[in-house]
């Protein structure tokens, strides 16, 4: 991408010879006789570098320093000033611009500030980058977590679409994660503390749905929409709502006041609509009219999320999160994750994604590589191989949670029986079933 560079020169010689000049070097250079329209394009998240003229009618340039630095204190602002004017550029750095360049000036000299001052603007916006995203993953509540380029860049997108109510159209294979989003992106918004409501479009019964989505005027039923209000109604499954229901769906959002304010008049709803489909149908369906309608009328954010054999640099971190909350949840010992297994996660295919290797998770913390089914090999499909019986699945559920009684307490029987709740002669017996000696378990 080519950075942006504003320049702001009431001369239109110097604005013409120097924007032509940038261009060459291959920014992206935006011209400004004056300096109010350079400012209605600012905000914090203009990444690129302004430069500005002092001397200019109207708003002179440290008038549009001081109004510039208010939007956002960190924006690289170039001054230049003519001889004899370098009391005001010394002003002007103490106000907080970048430098300033006394004409005339060099090509290269020119060329060296801007990519001085464009480094530094990248570098401050990768820090606040880093920074909010430190501050989301340790929030509580869910989290994205994730180091592949498609998760960095889903979460700097719903960090700036969740400070509005932006609608949301989630769309992916099966598993990868759309409630997940949905509810990160509503605990991380304004509206947090406001109702979250979910409701499946995908049902058998139209009519209840219908009276769920937009309640009963006869028996003045509040529907989910009113009850969402001020906050977030989420929609699993937008792809099979009834034909017969598109049209009521549509005429509410019509309703919905897209703003995170509160206080809205009674024909308004202030509520935030996220969708998701049930299978990745971005492209089939979508020049249908409810879909334009959607897409254009109502202008619903498409995101996409990637399968996980897309993003297999983030399997390892999600298969231990997975596995500290199981154990923390069963109150067992931390499993230890062999190499091979970790390279076996890599080589899986995953075609129910995160959710399969949720599953997983949960399947090794309780059963461990005992068992064949849950073993590392089991991953992939072996038609060969007997699969066990229910009798063998609890028997080495039961030694394993034996074995990790006994580490816990260092092979004392007694805390052992205390906590699993066993008598003394049943646990010796269960023990000597599974082969289970406590010496090995003292220290």
């Amino acid at each position: 991408m080519n950075l942006p560079v504003m320049f702001i020169d009431d001369e239109k010689s110097v604005r013409d010879a120097l924007g032509q000049t940038l261009e060459l070097e291959d920014y992206d250079v935006s011209l400004f006789a004056s300096a109010k329209p350079a400012l209605d394009l600012l905000t914090p998240l203009y990444q690129g570098v302004i430069i500005s003229d002092i001397n200019m009618p109207g708003i002179d340039g440290l008038q549009f320093l001081k109004q510039a630095i208010a939007i956002d204190p960190e924006l690289s602002i170039i001054m230049l000033t003519g001889h004899g004017d370098i009391s005001m550029a010394v002003d002007a750095m103490r106000m907080g611009a970048y430098d300033f360049l006394e004409k005339p000036f060099s090509t290269d000299t020119l060329l060296d500030v801007v990519k001085r001052a464009s480094d530094k603007r990248q570098l401050v916006l990768e820090n606040r980058e880093l920074r909010r995203e430190l501050e989301v993953q340790s929030a509580p509540g869910p989290r994205i977590l994730g180091t592949s380029p498609s998760i960095k860049q889903l979460r700097r997108m719903l960090s700036h679409l969740n400070q509005s109510a932006t609608p949301l159209l989630i769309h992916g294979e099966p598993g990868v994660g759309k409630s997940l989003v949905a509810r990160f992106s509503h605990d991380h918004s304004p509206r947090q503390g406001q109702p979250f409501i979910t409701v499946n479009a995908d049902t058998n019964s139209p009519h209840q749905l219908g009276l769920d989505l937009f309640g009963n005027a006869e028996q003045d039923g509040a529907g989910l929409f009113e009850q969402a209000q001020g906050g977030t109604l989420y929609i699993k499954h937008l792809d099979k709502l009834p034909e017969s229901l598109q049209q009521p769906f549509l005429s509410h959002l019509n309703r919905c006041q897209h703003s995170t304010s509160n206080e809205c008049p009674h024909a308004f709803l202030n509520v935030r609509v996220i969708a998701s489909l049930s299978e990745d149908k971005k492209q089939q369906g979508s020049d249908t009219p409810f879909y334009q309608a959607i897409y254009f009328q109502h202008n619903f954010v498409s995101l996409e999320l990637p399968p996980l054999r897309q993003r297999k640099e983030d399997i390892s971190i999600l298969f231990h999160n997975f596995l500290r909350a199981d154990c923390s949840r069963f109150g067992i010992e931390p499993a230890s994750v062999s190499p091979e297994l970790e390279q076996q996660l890599l080589n899986h295919r995953w075609n129910n994604n995160v959710r399969e290797l949720r599953t997983f998770a949960e399947r090794f913390i309780l059963m461990g590589e005992q068992a064949s089914i849950f073993s590392p090999s089991s991953i992939h499909t072996n038609p060969t191989q007997e699969p066990a019986t229910l009798a063998d699945r609890v028997s080495q559920f039961e030694s394993k949670l034996l074995r990790d009684a006994l580490n816990r307490h260092q092979g004392r029987l007694k805390d052992v029986q205390q906590e699993l709740g066993l008598a003394r002669k049943t646990l010796y017996d269960k023990m000597k079933k599974h082969g289970i000696d406590k010496d090995e378990f003292k220290q």
